[in-house]
């Protein structure tokens, strides 16, 4: 298996550098919905990577932001292959270098595999369940902030009311949290990860979103939620994950 994951890995690149192409020579957009965009990059990555999932692991079943759901031929033993194209693509249309492609592999509502790859940012997380997390190849160990210094990312669903996320941020406040707010809710969570930031709350993501990122700080040590309970893998949840003291710290007050 490992041949196909280094294979993946490579068309996942490949992917990432299309999408950089196509954002040069200009861009087809359509508006989902408020803030809410899908370039031509987006179904591009998308399509690519989906046939070359399909040529490595002809059973197993599809979950595409853009596509939808694709059952594989053998429900029983195949997994499903959740991608997100392009998470951030707001940031992406407009330059910035905070946006990234994300590809989860689920097994029987397990999270199996994770790939982040910021192509701006030359930054490729991978984690395989029970093998760790890395960053550019280098593992990847979660630390606790100092008392006082933790520092979170934050997500703004417009699938909950906005005064949600103004109370959110009178909590944080209250106790002496900080939080960065980048427009890409899977990057944000591999930056959890990886140490750039120390948590990441959103009151609601899609679990294109929210996968990959989650299995790379569980690997790395962190906490997370069950993100697939209550067909999370459709409907998706809120998440709330953080290195492991500082998830304890504020759980009560997040949830």
């Amino acid at each position: 298996m490992e041949n196909e994951y280094q294979i993946l890995e490579s068309a996942i690149k490949k992917a990432g550098r299309r999408a950089q192409v196509i954002r040069q020579s200009g861009l087809s957009v359509t508006v989902k919905g408020r803030q809410d965009f899908v370039s031509e990059a987006d179904v591009s990555v998308e399509n690519e990577l989906k046939e070359v999932i399909h040529a490595l692991f002809p059973e197993d079943g599809f979950l595409g932001e853009e596509s939808g759901l694709v059952l594989g031929t053998d429900t029983k033993k195949s997994g499903v292959w959740v991608i997100d194209p392009i998470d951030g693509t707001t940031n992406y249309l407009q330059g910035m270098d905070y946006w990234c492609i994300s590809v989860a592999y689920v097994v029987n509502n397990v999270i199996q595999l994770g790939f982040v790859y910021a192509p701006d940012r030359d930054e490729f997380f991978f984690a395989q369940r029970g093998k760790g997390a890395y960053l550019n190849g280098a593992p990847l160990t979660i630390q606790e902030p100092e008392k006082g210094q933790a520092i979170i990312g934050v997500g703004r669903s417009n699938r909950r009311p906005l005064q949600a996320y103004f109370d959110l941020l009178v909590v944080l406040d209250t106790n002496n949290v900080e939080h960065r707010r980048f427009g890409a809710g899977a990057l944000m969570l591999a930056h959890v990860a990886s140490g750039l930031v120390h948590g990441y709350f959103e009151s609601h993501l899609n679990s294109w979103d929210a996968l990959a990122g989650l299995l790379l700080i569980e690997e790395a040590g962190g906490r997370v939620p069950n993100f697939l309970e209550n067909d999370g893998l459709l409907n998706g949840n809120p998440v709330w994950a953080a290195s492991s003291q500082l998830w304890l710290d504020l759980d009560h007050v997040l949830n």
